[in-house]
């Protein structure tokens, strides 16, 4: 398991413009995920979606959410390469702009901590830019 503090990123958006876009089935697209997909499960939405590995095959991801807003999303992958994976995705407000950081606990059987760490960090740095991206068009 592999502990990762991802801080310092800053959208360039007021905080309750993220969370309209992380409510927003029709303005929030992640062209880097495949098939996307999602199902409430109690109150926790369920997405789905596939993601590439490093072979240049595709992982099916299940994630639960938990919504706390306006402080952040809690996520827990059910399954996929790194199944047992939980993170917090936090939102800190500055005016027009809002800070985003991102700690949890990643996992992937049989793969080294650093190859992990590499992993999550590139995922990160590409979910960012695409919702950075999907703020731009609001």
């Amino acid at each position: 398991m592999v502990f990762i503090i991802d801080e310092g990123s800053t959208f360039k958006a007021p905080l309750d413009k993220v969370w309209k876009l992380n409510m927003s089935e029709d303005n929030h697209s992640h062209p880097s995920l495949k098939n996307p997909g999602s199902e409430m499960e109690g109150e926790h939405p369920i997405l789905t979606y596939e993601t590439q590995l490093p072979d240049g095959s595709w992982a099916k991801n299940r994630v639960k959410l938990t919504l706390l807003p306006p402080v952040g999303v809690g996520f827990e992958t059910l399954e996929g390469p790194m199944a047992g994976s939980k993170s917090f995705q936090f939102y800190t407000p500055k005016g027009n702009e809002t800070g985003v950081t991102v700690v949890g606990n990643w996992t992937a059987n049989g793969v080294p901590d650093e190859a992990i760490r590499q992993a999550v960090m590139g995922f990160l740095d590409t979910v960012f830019r695409e919702d950075q991206a999907n703020l731009a068009k609001m």
